[in-house]
């Protein structure tokens, strides 16, 4: 069966109204394989999920359903989520050939590349607050935790260890810079652990093209791409936030950062304790520290993770990420003093 006869027969399988028009690839993910199906009455959207990085895909379409139901419940919700279009059987996925196929209601909006001013930023913020308000209430006990050791930073310092001892060959100035780098923060990098901050429900990788804007491009709609929904600290969700929308080749643009987490906490405030308030201004370099270590160990594994285009991307990958670290450490005063001026407004 070829490939397209195969997309025909899965669709075949999904509830999706009326007769099949079309299937054609959709976005350029790096983990599933992701297609838009056009029927005469709806669309959807078409994922193979990938097993070799979610190996109970299962997990994943229960942690989502378990989601939805519990927004569904909400009044007035000023930001969506995809819906599950369930199989004709009413299951929420499909296996065919030893491959899990879901698909899930198809928003219509466009994805930007960049935040070009502050107020996108305070918009993006925004939505990312209103999602963590829309699940503050939501019991994080019976979620699947489907990536074991995401964001534990100090398992991610074990695991480039170990690599470290194994590597074999030549340390030039690039990778010393980094390796330098990774000893420099490595005594705080357990911040936010040691601080035993509230565990919660996180969208887990809330970069830029993850969230749907209107087609005007100022206004988020929808956040999409949740198999990384799980239980988690938000500190890493918004740090993480920061880091992918303000953070450009190295450099850090705090007047972004600012108005990126003015538009967070005004959504967020009203559930966040007085710990993870202050901690705030920890997590901005800490989230791109974190991605620099992984980027880096995979460099010195032989890229065994993150797809590369030749062997030393991810050691200039690790190098953006571990600057734009020390960048914002550089101005980490700074940072903490304007959210400090943030987050001591009324309402805390």
């Amino acid at each position: 069966m070829s490939g397209a006869e195969t997309l025909v027969t899965v669709v075949s399988h999904f509830a999706l109204g009326g007769s099949l028009r079309e299937i054609t690839p959709l976005g350029a993910g790096l983990i599933n394989d992701t297609w838009l199906v056009t029927a005469d009455q709806d669309r959807g959207v078409l994922q193979k999920i990938n097993v070799s990085i979610f190996p109970r895909p299962q997990w994943n379409m229960a942690n989502l359903r378990r989601v939805l139901e519990h927004i569904a419940s909400k009044p007035g919700q000023r930001i969506s989520l995809p819906g599950i279009i369930p199989t004709l059987s009413g299951s929420d996925w499909f296996e065919h050939q030893g491959q899990y196929w879901r698909m899930l209601e198809y928003i219509d909006g466009i994805t930007l590349k960049r935040v070009e001013t502050t107020q996108m930023a305070r918009s993006l913020g925004w939505s990312l607050g209103c999602l963590h308000g829309l699940l503050a209430d939501l019991e994080p006990s019976g979620f699947h935790d489907t990536l074991p050791g995401f964001h534990v930073t100090t398992g991610y310092l074990r695991e480039f260890d170990r690599a470290v001892a194994g590597w074999q060959g030549y340390i030039d100035s690039d990778l010393n810079s980094a390796l330098s780098c990774i000893e420099f923060f490595r005594v705080r990098a357990s911040v936010l652990e040691q601080a035993e901050l509230p565990t919660r429900i996180i969208h887990g990788d809330p970069k830029l093209d993850n969230v749907l804007f209107d087609v005007s491009g100022t206004h988020p709609v929808a956040w999409v791409d949740l198999d990384t929904l799980k239980p988690g600290g938000v500190l890493y969700d918004i740090g993480d936030c920061v880091r992918a929308a303000c953070g450009n080749g190295g450099r850090f643009d705090p007047d972004k950062a600012i108005a990126l987490l003015s538009g967070w906490y005004g959504e967020s405030r009203r559930f966040l304790t007085e710990m993870e308030i202050d901690l705030v201004p920890q997590s901005l370099w800490l989230l791109p520290f974190e991605l620099g270590l992984r980027f880096l160990t995979d460099y010195l594994l032989g890229n065994r993770y993150f797809k590369v285009r030749d062997p030393r991307q991810n050691l200039r990958r690790a190098l953006e990420q571990l600057a734009l670290a020390r960048e914002v450490d550089l101005q980490l005063n700074r940072l903490s003093q304007l959210w400090g001026s943030i987050s001591a407004a009324p309402g805390r």
